[in-house]
């Protein structure tokens, strides 16, 4: 994926997220409605959490949080459950504004790296190239929960 490519989508996608985010009122924002017990809030602070890990792997080149390997997908999961249990005593607004103030990170970030740079694999996640990483922290990740809230939606109208 080209720089081209990669900022349209990470804002194509933000911007059906956020309008999907309009459909749920205020009063269910915090409602343990998602999977595992998880409310829009949570997953809104889930998403954040995840673009300044990004961020952070781009400052420094170093991703100290996952290890390459076979338990990754363990790894995340447990990431997961720590980064949930971190935010999720934080308010709403400061939710959403953190939220805001990240995706205007990532945004920039992602305008600021060249092709090339997308294109190679770094040395502290040599099993993708930077584009794929920095995708599955945007733009991919808001797919996925875009797909979630849809189905609680859904389930919600019925």
């Amino acid at each position: 994926m080209t720089q081209a490519e990669l900022s349209p989508a990470i804002k194509r996608d933000h911007a059906a997220l956020d309008a999907l985010l309009a459909r749920v009122p205020e009063t269910r924002m915090t409602q343990p409605l998602l999977d595992a017990g998880w409310s829009v809030k949570d997953v809104l602070a889930h998403i954040t959490a995840w673009e300044q890990l990004c961020l952070k792997w781009l400052r420094t080149g170093v991703r100290e949080e996952l290890t390459a390997g076979d338990d990754l997908g363990t790894q995340v999961d447990a990431l997961n459950a720590r980064l949930y249990a971190e935010n999720r005593a934080q308010a709403l607004d400061a939710v959403r504004d953190a939220y805001a103030r990240s995706y205007d990170e990532i945004v920039t970030a992602a305008e600021a790296l060249s092709d090339e740079q997308l294109t190679a694999k770094p040395a502290w996640a040599p099993h993708a190239h930077l584009w794929q990483i920095v995708s599955a922290n945007s733009d991919e990740h808001y797919r996925e929960h875009i797909e979630q809230i849809s189905r609680w939606i859904a389930a919600d109208a019925s």
